[in-house]
């Protein structure tokens, strides 16, 4: 009998982590699947990769987890192939996870007419087999996304998970994510007694260290972007404290004045203002080119899916006209990289002008453009009235 109360959630899990190690063992797709998910016990598998079936190349390639590769007729040569041969259905007719793998093959080599096949191939089968009663509801939501993908919907917490984890679909809102969680852990629990497939029960493993990693993260009523904005309006309280002397506190000792001279200095102000809060924080991120410029991202909040763009007014040289230019331009960079298409984009900007009479347009300004999702103006310290 194994143990299902919260308290022992992790027991459960090394119980069904025990059985997906036996349950991979001597398969080569599944044991990839556990390295993909970045549970295997003994880093990449070793098999002799030439000599297995087309089908399961094609499902191990489309993993990405090594150096395997399948050529673009291999591919066409797979997808043209029905899904029974006299009566009998292949192999891959009930391999739902090795589909799903089939499928990020196929985004990866990104040909329309492989993509064109790969709808034809999984329409001799998928559609059949969700009607069924052979895939539970997991296996219904992963099929749902390999013939949807962005409009798919689902039944379960599990899938939509798992592929928020794996960057594949971003769940957004940090308020509905929790709820998921909240719906995943009686999915997790549940498994308890059930017979469940490997790859399956791989795939809940995932997300349950991934969901633990999660709240670790972000505090237990959860941030939304309203949370994360009201803390960064709420910087200046905390800045009247700033050290900025004329004249030495102690006898004989030299005033003191801590400057915030560069755009950097204040991305670290708020790299540790938000670090201790936010352990997943992340700063200068690199994005995909887009043709000569290479986009960075000054600070990263994974479990927001935010992105703050730091902006610093050092003189009036620097325009509000311009600055709201540099932040257009900057936000529609950041949307050109598909893995940040949908992240919430807020910007700070440190104002050492004292300029407050122009922060109000300048922060509905930035707000009218497209994709900009909160504005934060902060005067340096020297500036603000004790």
């Amino acid at each position: 009998m194994v143990p299902v109360a919260k308290e022992n959630a992790y027991q459960l899990r090394d119980y069904l982590f025990s059985k997906v190690i036996e349950g991979a063992h001597n398969d080569p797709f599944k044991s990839c699947f556990l390295h993909f998910l970045g549970l295997s016990m003994y880093g990449a598998p070793s098999f002799d990769f030439s000599v297995l079936p087309l089908y399961q190349r094609c499902a191990i390639a489309g993993l990405c987890i090594g150096e395997e590769h399948v050529s673009s007729q291999d591919v066409l040569r797979l997808l043209g192939q029905a899904a029974k041969i006299d009566s009998t259905p292949r192999p891959w007719v009930s391999d739902i996870f090795g589909v799903m793998a089939v499928k990020w093959l196929v985004a990866k080599m990104d040909d329309a007419r492989i993509a064109k096949e790969f709808e034809s191939w999984i329409s001799g089968f998928l559609a059949q087999q969700v009607s069924g009663d052979k895939l539970n509801i997991f296996e219904k939501d992963i099929a749902e996304y390999v013939r949807s993908g962005e409009s798919a919907n689902y039944t379960s917490a599990c899938v939509p998970l798992f592929l928020h984890y794996k960057k594949i679909r971003r769940i957004s809102d940090h308020q509905e994510r929790l709820s998921l969680i909240d719906l995943f852990m009686g999915e997790f629990r549940a498994q308890a007694h059930r017979d469940a497939p490997t790859a399956f029960l791989s795939l809940m493993i995932y997300v349950f260290d991934q969901v633990n990693q999660d709240v670790a993260v972000v505090p237990p009523k959860g941030w939304s972007l309203g949370d994360l904005l009201g803390f960064l309006d709420h910087i200046p309280v905390g800045l009247k404290r700033w050290t900025w002397e004329d004249v030495g506190r102690t006898k004989g000792a030299e005033p003191v004045k801590w400057p915030v001279m560069n755009e950097y200095h204040v991305q670290n102000l708020l790299y540790v203002l938000l670090a201790p809060i936010f352990n997943d924080i992340a700063d200068e991120v690199n994005l995909q080119p887009v043709g000569q410029k290479n986009p960075r991202v000054d600070l990263y909040l994974p479990s927001l899916h935010t992105i703050i763009e730091v902006k610093y007014r050092k003189s009036v040289k620097k325009s509000f006209p311009a600055l709201i230019g540099e932040i257009a331009e900057d936000a529609s960079l950041y949307r050109a990289d598909a893995r940040y298409k949908d992240s919430l984009i807020v910007t700070f900007l440190w104002d050492c002008t004292r300029a407050t009479q122009e922060h109000a347009k300048f922060k509905e300004g930035v707000l009218r453009i497209d994709g900009i999702n909160g504005c934060v103006v902060v005067s340096a310290p020297s500036t603000i009235d004790n």
